[in-house]
């Protein structure tokens, strides 16, 4: 098998909580380990786009991994209690207690994760692996309820770290952190003044995924090509091409196609709309992404397509807190005492950090997100599919349907 196409993928959020100056969220039902898959990925899914059209504005590019971002708010809402879990369970579409999250989070995170970071040099055609981090200032004591939960859970490793006296150490610490599990494609996650002297707790997740296209583009067959960009100019761009059998739709309002990736268990799957991008992109949903890939279906398709590449940066906290999440970065309403006992914490910031890189052997990619708390104060004729305009694209696990990566390429050269 050809293993020259490599999907990358790596996501980190940071969730960085600090001092600030109740109650669990009643859910009462039982949820059995099958039904809490089930909620958790159509929640984490309608959450990937709802916040899509947060970040999505004017004519730039896009690339984030919504599985991430939920992943490490994940970790922080099992310390919400009151208003907070309330408002966080809104906008992150957890439907179901906290503890199902957790086992959910890790069950999904079982199937998501194979391989390890060093298969990234054996050649070996798939790997995908999550890590989770809790980063705590010296002497700062979490309940060490939170703390099993979360290393049970979502497997966190947990070190303490001087954020009140060495500030700047602290941040390259993690920084170090995330770029060692993201094989170098995230670096310099947190920027400087993200973290202070108040800064008590960060969480961290990285995802890290490299596949083989399941049918690899010859390098020989790519050529330089034109690429229209929405103010209707172009750009010259290398656009590779083959021709084989793929699942794919025509509609009057899209092309799709599916391409997988070697072991069959991840696929991207490409939305080029028909007529105006902006138009279709307010109809994306989960339920609209089904309805797409259900109506795939195999052909002999030749198709052409850009290699790109960019990276993007994002501080949600102002975007997660439009969507509702208000009361959790608000010093003095947050209620996070179940990771410490008291109402002594809210989140300062969430960073969130991707890379992508698609070209003839496969896809590259990498996000990282940081939550960051402080004190409170041939045989027939080919289809033709020429990808040669914007479009949006997913990266799907096939077997639970979990978003790990989605955006949109408006100019293939970033």
């Amino acid at each position: 098998m050809k293993t020259g196409a490599n999907l990358f993928g790596a996501a980190v959020l940071a969730v960085v909580i600090g001092c600030s100056a109740g109650d669990s969220l009643a859910v009462p039902q039982t949820v059995s380990s099958e039904e809490a898959v089930t909620e958790l990925v159509n929640g984490n899914n309608g959450f990937a786009f709802d916040l899509y059209r947060e970040v999505a504005g004017g004519d730039s590019n896009v690339f984030f991994s919504p599985y991430s971002i939920s992943t490490a708010l994940g970790m922080t809402y099992y310390g919400a209690r009151g208003e907070t879990a309330s408002d966080m369970a809104e906008v992150l579409h957890f439907t179901i207690p906290a503890e199902a999250i957790n086992r959910a989070f890790f069950a999904i995170a079982e199937k998501l994760n194979s391989g390890s970071l060093h298969d990234d040099q054996s050649g070996d055609p798939f790997t995908l692996v999550i890590s989770n981090g809790l980063w705590v200032q010296n002497g700062f004591g979490l309940l060490e309820s939170f703390v099993d939960g979360v290393t049970e859970a979502y497997g966190a490793s947990v070190e303490n770290l001087d954020f009140a006296g060495d500030t700047e150490g602290s941040r390259e610490t993690i920084n170090s952190w995330v770029a060692e599990n993201t094989m170098d494609r995230i670096l310099n996650l947190i920027p400087q003044g993200i973290l202070d002297v108040d800064t008590r707790l960060v969480l961290t997740n990285a995802v890290y995924f490299k596949a083989s296209w399941e049918h690899p583009f010859s390098e020989y067959a790519t050529f330089h090509g034109e690429f229209n960009l929405i103010d209707g100019s172009s750009a010259g761009v290398p656009m590779m091409t083959q021709t084989e059998h793929f699942n794919c739709s025509f509609t009057d309002e899209y092309s799709a196609v599916e391409l997988g990736y070697a072991g069959g268990n991840t696929s991207m799957v490409i939305v080029v709309p028909a007529g105006d991008f902006y138009q279709l992109e307010q109809r994306l949903s989960a339920e609209y992404l089904e309805g797409i890939r259900n109506g795939l279906s195999n052909e002999n398709l030749h198709i052409t397509m850009p290699v790109f590449e960019f990276t993007q940066s994002m501080q949600l906290g102002s975007v997660l807190s439009k969507m509702g999440m208000e009361s959790a970065f608000d010093h003095s309403r947050a209620d996070f005492s179940g990771i410490t006992g008291n109402r002594d914490l809210y989140i300062s910031d969430v960073v969130h950090k991707a890379f992508v890189k698609v070209d003839e052997a496969g896809t590259e990619a990498a996000a990282a997100t940081a939550v960051v708390m402080s004190l409170r104060a041939m045989p027939e004729p080919p289809v033709e599919m020429n990808i040669d305009k914007p479009f949006v694209f997913f990266i799907l696990d096939n077997e639970t349907g979990s978003i790990v990566f989605m955006g949109r390429v408006m100019n293939p050269e970033g």
